[in-house]
């Protein structure tokens, strides 16, 4: 529960008290794996407690970290030739990869990589999924900060490859959202058809990234929030 308003927030808080069992617990600081740091700067989300866990759990902190979260030079195919992955575990990595990705956005293209080969894994894309796991070591506590600096620009970035699966031929597009130069969303998706020229990828990125932002100019203007 947030707001501007003390007087209306306790008064909130005991008509909620009247009808069901609550606990005040304070400020967030934990809730659902994600942790809130709060400074003078502004405050960081992250899931460090969350990634120490998955790697203890995985067996990998003794390991070496890794500087990049995916080799891209290397494009991950079927891999028919490679032997096959424990599919239940794989399936289990990725998942919790995917939550990981609401505070890890460095993260996001590389498990939307390994996400494609659920159905059946092999060595080889068990290997990459290791590899993302190898990154998260190097720095277990990073997040995304939300900085104090009184401005609410509303700014929108987009980017495609072409044809950058080398199993369909169709693009991956990314794209991530600013306001007040706060990272707020950001997705790294695989359009739905084949791009005939890079410049239809590229569009096709836009067009998305402009229905994110306008997604979030409907919120603004129903909070009453004045953006440029």
């Amino acid at each position: 529960m947030t707001g501007n308003d003390e007087k209306e927030k306790e008064a909130l808080r005991k008509c909620l008290a009247k009808e069901f069992e609550t606990k005040e617990l304070g400020r967030l600081k934990y809730f659902l794996g994600i942790e809130v740091a709060r400074s003078s700067e502004g405050f960081l989300i992250s899931q460090q407690k969350y990634v120490t866990d998955l790697l203890r759990k995985t067996g990998k902190l003794a390991f070496q970290p890794a500087s990049t979260p995916i080799d891209i030079n290397k494009k991950l195919e079927e891999a028919s030739e490679s032997p096959a992955a424990d599919r239940e575990m794989y399936q289990r990595l990725v998942e919790k990869l995917i939550y990981l990705t609401h505070t890890r956005p460095d993260i996001a293209f590389a498990v939307s990589v390994v996400s494609h080969f659920m159905q059946a894994p092999k060595e080889a894309h068990l290997h990459a999924v290791n590899k993302i796991l190898h990154y998260l070591k190097g720095n277990p506590g990073r997040g995304v900060l939300f900085r104090r600096n009184g401005g609410m620009s509303l700014d929108v970035y987009t980017d495609a490859d072409y044809a950058g699966s080398p199993i369909d031929k169709r693009s991956t597009l990314g794209y991530c959202t600013f306001l007040g130069g706060n990272l707020v969303t950001w997705r790294s998706k695989k359009q739905n058809v084949v791009a005939r020229a890079s410049a239809e990828a590229e569009f096709r990125a836009m067009a998305l990234g402009i229905c994110e932002l306008l997604w979030i100019k409907i919120i603004l203007e129903d909070l009453e929030i004045k953006w440029e």
